[in-house]
């Protein structure tokens, strides 16, 4: 069941105000959709989400590849593009930049072109491939509004990006399918779980359940004077005042990817639990205390087994083809 307005929306305008200030927060608010998403990539920090946790980013690398420490970029080039040379890779919504810099690091690639909505997001992303010496063509900019070459890209990359489009089996058709060369792959890394962030009661009774568990001091939020006391799921006016775009359709994502290509491999990565569980607590769980480690041990398991139980994973990897 959706609900326009939660008692959550009101708990976390609070947290924000006290955050960042008033005045930070009414200049959020645009009239237009495209200016709201844009507004909110370009001033976007990642200061405690669940995936800055070593240990999750562990689990999704044992997931892909049975290896901790590999990431699913190296996963990647191993796996299908270790004796290719001169490709072709666009990334999508490509945000800072890390995923291109990751796999523009084994020089198998000749030209490697990369987009995004946030104008500020491409500039640092042109500042960091600068640093690290790397030639890569970033652009801000409408993804299906610039005419980018036919059967061109041999890897075609959406890391959590394409649960931003509202249309994904025509996305999938018309804008993604024809940019493939005829051996190219799609690669997703992607958030598939429920439209707008609605999550089920099972999912918010259970990340309640094991919010309840957690010491106080892993339950405080960024700014160290409040205490994260339950979990909600957000308002759907809130969802289209900040981004319209997150999670418009991400729940059509598996089903048209099946549609629409050869599915090479699929991996479900969870996300069902810890995303909600962990979002403005997650820096809490940063350090080395054996306390800690166990904690972080104890909740992956207990996501593993939701997942298990429920069939269902809202996140996944995936390599596809034509």
């Amino acid at each position: 069941m959706q609900h326009y307005i939660s008692f959550g929306d009101f708990l976390d305008v609070y947290h924000k105000v006290r955050e960042k200030s008033v005045v930070y927060f009414f200049k959020k608010f645009k009239i237009l959709p495209k200016s709201r998403i844009e507004s909110k990539w370009d001033a976007f920090e990642s200061t405690s989400d669940f995936w800055l946790i070593p240990e999750i980013q562990q689990s999704w690398n044992m997931k892909i590849s049975g290896n901790p420490e590999m990431i699913y970029e190296d996963y990647v080039f191993n796996k299908y593009l270790s004796k290719r040379k001169d490709l072709k890779m666009l990334s999508v919504g490509c945000g800072e930049g890390l995923h291109e810099r990751n796999f523009a690091k084994h020089n198998c690639f000749s030209q490697i072109d990369a987009i995004d909505f946030s104008s500020q997001s491409i500039v640092n992303a042109q500042k960091f491939a600068f640093e690290n010496n790397l030639n890569i063509n970033y652009q801000a900019g409408d993804f299906k509004k610039i005419e980018f070459k036919k059967n061109c890209y041999d890897l075609i990359l959406f890391s959590s990006s394409l649960h931003h489009f509202e249309n994904i089996e025509d996305t999938l058709e018309n804008f993604v399918k024809p940019f493939l060369s005829e051996n190219g792959i799609l690669v997703v890394f992607e958030y598939v779980g429920p439209n707008r962030l609605q999550w089920s009661k099972k999912q918010l009774g259970k990340a309640n359940q094991l919010l309840e568990k957690l010491p106080k001091k892993y339950k405080l939020l960024i700014n160290n004077s409040s205490t994260k006391r339950k979990v909600y799921k957000p308002g759907i006016l809130r969802m289209l005042l900040v981004d319209p775009s997150e999670a418009i359709n991400s729940e059509a994502i598996v089903p048209s990817l099946k549609n629409k290509f050869k599915v090479l491999e699929q991996t479900n990565l969870g996300w069902n639990i810890l995303h909600i569980l962990l979002k403005g607590i997650a820096h809490n769980f940063l350090n080395e205390e054996p306390e800690t480690k166990a904690l972080i041990k104890n909740l992956i398991e207990e996501e593993e087994l939701f997942v298990k139980e429920e069939s269902h994973s809202d996140a996944i990897f995936g390599v596809y083809q034509k």
